[in-house]
């Protein structure tokens, strides 16, 4: 005769998967967190040329606006 599983396994399962997906999540996220520290110094450039492309576009469109009136 087969062994039935008891609902009270079911839940212990589902819940030890949980906690391991959770702590998965959490380990890669730290991992992330670290690997964006160290990269901070290449995106700061990234992020001034950025800032710099951005207010270039903004004054053509200004001039641009000021020329259709």
């Amino acid at each position: 005769m087969a062994k039935r599983r008891g609902a009270r396994t079911g839940v212990l399962d589902w819940w030890q998967t949980v906690l391991d997906e959770t702590k998965d999540l959490v380990d890669d996220s730290i991992d992330r967190l670290r690997d964006d520290d160290e990269d901070r110094g290449e995106l700061s450039g990234d992020i001034a040329d950025l800032k710099k492309a951005v207010a270039e576009l903004n004054t053509k469109l200004d001039r641009l606006a000021s020329e259709r009136k």
